[in-house]
C-alpha cells in the first residue's frame, strides 16, 4: 500500500476502538486554527492601506506619534501572525492531535440533508464487523475477491483464483457480499483491487448472496443505466474529493461471469455489474469473462486467468511463478486428527438455529415419499417435508434446495483410494492454514473423514484439469503417475475426452492412476493428503426443485416432484458408453428416503447409528435403482439412512423466493406449459385456482390452459387423477379451463407440447387477447414456461410467435418482438434448466 492511505474507515474504527476526541472539541479545536488563518487574512490585505495613511499623519503629528503607533502595529503583528501560525499548525497536524474522523455521511445523506432531509434513506449504521476494506486492510490483503454465487460453482473458483494469486506481492482474500456491505466501496485505492466472479441465475438474476449489491447499483432493472448512484461511504482521505457522479474513480475491479447460453439472459449479471461499475468510475484491469455452462464453462475460466492474472501480477509488480519448480502446493486447510476414533452420530447433523437459510437449513422431517410412475423405465418421486416450526413461508412457483448425502459406494471408493478406509471413523478437525482468511473452518464442528465425504463434500464430480494440474499431478512421485496425469492436466482434449465424457470423480481417477503405477510395478501409490482433497472437493451445494404445491393448500408441507437421474458414462468423441452407471447425487438419495419410508429400512441400534452389511452385494439391478439387500434393510441401495433415534426422518432444506408467480388477480388467464417434472409449478397454480375457485364460486374466474408432456400415457402421466378433480373445480368460474397433453411414444409420429399449442391456437390466442384480432392492446394472459432450456423451451416460444402471427394476420418477427415485450412486463416466464 502506497504511504499516506492507512486513513479513511480503517483510522475510524482504531479512534472508536481506543476513544477519540469529541466531536465538540474537535470542532473548537478547528475553529480556532481556522479563525487565526481569517484573522490573518485580513490583516494582510489591510497593512497595505493602512501604511498610507500612517505616513500622512506621520508629516503632521511628528515623530513621537509614529513611533507609538509604529509600536502598536508591532504588538498587533505578533499576535496576529502567531494566530496564522497556530491555525496552520492545527490544520497540517490535525489527524495527528485529534484522530482519525469518523467516516463521511454518503453521498445520498449529504444529498438529502443539503435538501432539508433527514437522510435516513441513507447507508446503514456503520458496522464494522461488514467492512471489508477495513477486513482487508487488518489483514494485510490488497486484492478483494468476491463471488456470487448459487450451486458453489463461483465459490470454487474465487477460492482457486485466490490461490493462484497468492505471492509476497499480492495477497488475496475471498470473501461472501452476503456478509459485508458494498458502502465502503469508494474506500479502495488505485492500489488496491476488487475481483467479482458472478453467476446468473433464473431469468438474468443474480445469485441470492448478490441480491443487496446488485440492487444498490442496479435499482432500476428495466433500464440498469439510469440507475441511481449508491449510497457510498466517503471516506477519510478521499473527504470532500469524491465525485458524486464517479465515486468509484480509484477503484480498479476485474470479472469473471458464470452463465449458460441455453438462457435468454445469457451471463447479464456479471455484464450489468461491470457496466455500472464502470459507470461510476471505476476501471476494469483485462477484458470481462464470461464461462458458458453450456459448453465448458472450465476452459472458459482458465482462458480468462491465464490473460487477467499477468495483467493483475504487473499492477502489483509481481513476478509470475515458476509452475515447473515441482514441490508440493502450500494448501489451504491443516487437518487433525483429534485423537482415538469418534463414531459419527446423525444427531450431530441436526443443528438448530434461528432463522433458515443456505447455511443454515432446517431438518424437515419427511412426511410423504411415494413413486409416482412405478410402470415406467423412470423413476419419478413424489417427496412432501414437513414446515411447521420453521418459521418458513413459501408461495407457488418457489424454489426448495435439498441438501443431499454421497452414495455409500462414492464415500468408500474414495475412502478407499486415499488409504483411509481404515480410519473413516477418526475424528477430525478442519482449520484454516491462512490465519486471517475469512473462512476459518471447513465444517461446522468436529467431524470423520467418512461423515465429511458423505454430508459436506461433492466427491462424485468429474475433477477439473485445473486441479487436476495444481492439486493432484504435484504429489505424484513416480512416472507412472507422472505420465498418466500429465496429459489430463495439460491438454484440455485428452481430459475432456476422458475425465469429463467418463465422469471420473476423484476416487476413479485415483484408481485409475493407482493401476497404471501398479502396471509399471510401483509399489509406492499415489496418495493425496485430506487437506488436498478437502480443497479439492467443493462443499456439497444444494439441489432446487420447484415446489409442487400451493401454500393456500398446504402451507406447511412443501411437495418436491423429481425424476431420478441415472444414466452410462461415455468416453471418447464418438460417446462410446463405458457400461458404467452414473446416478445424480440427490434424486438418487431421494429415492432412498423413499424406500426407507416404505419399510425398506436399516436397523436403528441404541445409538442412532445405522450400520450397512452385505457390502460385497451388487448395488444396482438391470434398471439401475438400487438394490435393497433384504426386508431388514441392512443394506438400502446405496444409502445408509440414518435419523436419531428420538426424531423423524428429515431433509436439510431451505425455501429460495422466485419470481415465477402467479398475477395476484384470479381474473387473468394463465397458459402453462410443463411437460415432464416441468409440471411441478403448475400444479401449484393449479391447486391455487382450484382452491380460488372453491372459495369464491360466484366470481368469474380467468381461462387456465395446462400443456402437459410425457412419453406414455399408461406410465408417465403423473397427477392425472388430481388434475382432473381439480380442473373439475377451476372450470365451475372458468369454463374453457383444460389440460392439454402431449404423449410422445404413444404413436407413431413423436408429439410433443410445441404441437399441442398450434393444435390449439384458437384457444391460447383467445386468452392471451380475449376477443381482441390484432395486437393492437396488451396481452391479457400470462404464460409460464418450465423444463428444458436447451430445447423445449425455444421451440415453445417459437410455437407461439407463429400462433400470434398466424392469427393476428403479422409477420411471426412482430409477434416474437411482442412476446419480447411480454417477458419484459413479466408476463412471460420461464423457470427452466439445461
Amino acid at each position: 500500500m502506497l504511504p499516506g492511505k492507512q486513513g479513511g474507515i480503517a483510522a475510524y474504527a482504531e479512534e472508536k476502538r481506543q476513544g477519540g476526541v469529541p466531536a465538540a472539541a474537535l470542532t473548537g479545536f478547528r475553529g480556532i486554527g481556522f479563525l487565526g488563518i481569517v484573522l490573518g487574512y485580513f490583516h494582510l490585505t489591510s497593512d497595505s492601506s493602512t501604511a498610507a495613511d500612517q505616513g500622512k499623519r506621520q508629516d503632521s503629528t511628528g515623530s513621537q506619534k509614529e513611533m507609538s503607533t509604529s509600536s502598536k502595529v508591532e504588538w498587533g503583528d505578533m499576535v496576529i501572525v502567531s494566530g496564522v501560525l497556530v491555525g496552520a499548525a492545527t490544520f497540517l497536524f490535525r489527524k495527528t492531535l485529534f484522530g482519525a474522523r469518523k467516516p463521511e455521511m454518503t453521498i445520498a445523506q449529504k444529498a438529502a440533508l443539503a435538501g432539508g432531509a433527514d437522510g435516513s434513506s441513507g447507508a446503514d449504521e456503520y458496522n464494522e464487523e461488514r467492512d471489508f476494506v477495513l477486513k482487508m486492510r487488518n489483514a494485510g490483503k490488497n486484492v478483494v475477491i468476491f463471488y456470487g454465487s448459487q450451486t458453489g460453482t463461483a465459490e470454487d473458483f474465487a477460492t482457486r483464483l485466490a490461490k493462484e494469486l497468492q505471492s509476497a506481492a499480492v495477497r488475496p482474500l475471498v470473501l461472501d457480499p452476503e456478509l459485508y456491505d458494498f458502502h465502503g466501496m469508494a474506500a479502495l485505492n488505485e492500489d488496491e483491487l476488487a475481483v467479482l466472479i458472478l453467476a446468473t441465475t433464473g431469468e438474468g438474476e443474480p445469485t441470492d448472496n448478490m441480491e443487496q449489491w446488485y440492487d444498490a447499483f442496479v435499482s432500476n432493472r428495466e433500464s440498469p443505466e439510469e440507475s441511481e448512484v449508491p449510497e457510498f461511504r466517503e471516506p477519510e482521505d478521499k473527504a470532500g474529493m469524491l465525485d458524486m457522479e464517479q465515486p468509484l474513480a480509484d477503484v480498479r475491479f476485474a470479472v469473471f461471469g458464470l452463465g449458460n447460453n441455453t438462457y435468454e439472459q445469457f451471463n447479464s449479471h456479471a455484464r450489468i455489474m461491470d457496466s455500472r461499475l464502470q459507470a461510476l468510475g471505476a476501471q476494469r484491469i483485462g477484458e470481462r469473462g464470461e464461462g458458458d455452462d453450456d459448453v465448458d464453462i472450465e476452459e472458459d475460466f482458465a482462458q480468462w486467468k491465464d490473460k487477467t492474472l499477468p495483467l493483475i501480477r504487473a499492477m502489483f509488480g509481481s513476478a509470475t511463478p515458476d509452475e515447473d519448480a515441482g514441490g508440493a502446493p502450500a494448501l489451504t486447510w491443516t487437518v487433525t486428527e483429534t485423537g482415538g476414533s469418534d463414531a459419527w452420530t446423525a444427531g450431530q447433523l441436526y443443528a438448530s438455529a434461528e432463522a433458515f437459510d443456505a447455511r443454515h437449513p432446517f431438518q424437515a422431517p419427511v412426511k410423504a415419499a411415494a413413486e409416482l410412475t412405478p410402470g415406467a423405465d423412470r423413476h419419478v418421486l413424489h417427496v412432501e417435508v414437513d414446515l411447521a416450526g420453521s418459521g418458513m413461508r413459501y408461495e407457488a412457483g418457489d424454489h426448495i434446495g435439498v441438501y443431499a448425502q454421497n452414495s455409500d459406494e462414492e464415500v468408500d471408493l474414495l475412502l478407499a483410494a486415499l488409504g483411509l478406509l481404515d480410519r473413516a471413523d477418526q475424528a477430525i478437525s478442519v482449520a484454516a492454514a491462512d490465519p486471517h482468511a475469512a473462512q476459518q473452518a471447513l465444517f461446522p464442528h468436529v467431524t470423520t473423514y467418512r461423515a465429511a465425504l458423505r454430508h459436506y463434500l461433492e466427491i462424485a464430480l468429474p475433477v477439473p484439469r485445473a486441479q487436476i494440474k495444481s492439486l493432484v499431478l504435484p504429489f505424484a512421485t513416480s512416472a507412472a503417475a507422472r505420465d498418466f496425469l500429465g496429459p489430463l492436466a495439460n491438454d484440455k482434449d485428452a481430459h475432456a475426452q476422458k475425465v469429463g465424457a467418463g465422469c471420473l470423480s476423484l476416487a476413479r481417477l485415483l484408481n485409475a492412476v493407482h493401476a497404471a503405477e501398479r502396471t509399471a510395478g510401483e509399489t509406492d501409490l499415489l496418495m493425496l493428503p485430506p487437506a488436498a482433497v478437502f480443497e479439492l472437493c467443493p462443499r456439497m451445494q444444494p439441489r432446487f426443485y420447484s415446489i409442487s404445491s400451493s401454500a393456500r393448500v398446504a402451507p406447511e408441507t412443501p411437495s418436491i416432484t423429481a425424476v431420478v437421474l441415472q444414466y452410462e458414462a461415455a468416453a471418447g468423441p464418438a460417446d462410446a458408453k463405458l457400461g458404467l452407471t452414473r446416478s445424480g447425487v440427490a434424486t438418487n438419495f431421494l429415492l432412498g428416503v423413499k424406500r426407507y419410508l416404505q419399510g425398506d429400512r436399516a436397523v436403528s441400534l441404541p445409538d442412532g447409528v445405522l450400520v450397512s452389511e452385505n457390502a460385497a452385494l451388487p448395488t444396482h439391478d438391470a434398471s439401475g435403482a438400487p438394490v435393497v439387500a433384504d426386508n431388514k434393510g441392512h443394506v438400502l441401495g446405496s444409502y445408509t439412512i440414518h435419523p436419531p433415534v428420538d426424531r423423524q426422518l428429515a431433509l436439510p432444506v431451505y425455501i429460495r423466493k422466485s419470481q415465477f408467480r402467479l398475477p395476484t388477480d384470479p381474473a387473468v388467464p394463465i397458459i402453462m406449459i410443463g411437460p415432464g417434472t416441468g409440471l411441478a409449478p403448475m400444479r401449484g397454480f393449479v391447486q391455487e385456482r382450484a382452491h380460488q375457485a372453491r372459495a369464491n364460486p360466484e366470481s368469474a374466474q380467468g381461462t387456465a390452459l395446462l400443456f402437459f408432456g410425457a412419453r406414455t400415457a399408461v406410465h408417465d402421466y403423473m397427477y392425472e387423477d388430481e388434475l382432473a378433480r381439480l380442473f373439475d373445480d377451476i372450470r365451475t368460474v372458468a369454463p374453457q379451463s383444460q389440460v392439454i397433453t402431449a404423449f410422445s411414444r404413444d404413436q407413431a409420429n413423436k408429439i410433443y407440447v410445441q404441437h399441442r399449442l398450434a393444435e390449439h391456437a384458437d384457444a391460447v390466442f383467445e386468452a392471451l387477447l380475449a376477443g381482441q384480432d390484432k395486437l393492437t392492446g396488451p396481452p391479457r394472459a400470462h404464460i409460464y414456461v418450465c423444463g428444458d432450456a436447451k430445447a423445449m423451451a425455444k421451440d415453445v416460444t417459437r410455437a407461439l410467435a407463429a400462433l400470434i402471427a398466424d392469427k393476428a394476420g403479422v409477420p411471426v418477427d412482430t409477434a416474437a418482438q411482442w412476446l419480447a415485450e411480454m417477458r419484459k412486463a413479466s408476463r412471460y416466464q420461464e423457470d427452466v434448466w439445461s
